[in-house]
């Protein structure tokens, strides 16, 4: 899994799991991007899903058991579209409540009806440090 947008990307909202199925919580996470930006398949997939909710542009896609979600999106991917990790799938579109720029992404992540941190499928590198004198110090 890699981010769903490209170059180097920030997170202004990180996930918070809801208690309950319907209640507070923020299921995915936000990344600031300019609007108007290409929004890329985070993984290898099939589109599922490209098209409006509650007036907002929504584009899932579905990597097995898993789906990522990706919104507010302009999709350009069709439902069927087969898509390889870092394609483009929509543009950004600015207008997510909270996003401290002018365009957010909000990316999710399900596996069935379950809420997931997309920023746990990364894997954690544990850090290694050097000698005070550099790598060849001993």
């Amino acid at each position: 899994m890699g981010w769903p947008l490209p170059g180097p990307v920030a997170v202004s909202r990180a996930f918070e799991r809801p208690a309950t199925p319907f209640g507070p919580g923020h299921r995915g996470v936000d990344l600031p991007a300019p609007p108007g930006g290409p929004v890329i398949a985070a993984a290898d997939g099939t589109v599922s899903f490209a098209g409006p909710v509650a007036g907002r542009g929504v584009v899932t896609v579905t990597h097995g058991e898993l789906r990522t979600t990706y919104e507010p999106v302009l999709p350009t991917a069709q439902v069927g579209a087969v898509l390889r990790a870092g394609e483009p799938l929509g543009t950004l579109l600015a207008g997510h409540g909270g996003c401290p720029a002018p365009a957010c992404l909000h990316w999710g992540l399900l596996r069935g009806s379950e809420y997931l941190d997309p920023l746990g499928m990364f894997r954690r590198v544990p850090p290694r440090l050097l000698p005070l004198g550099g790598v060849n110090a001993r």
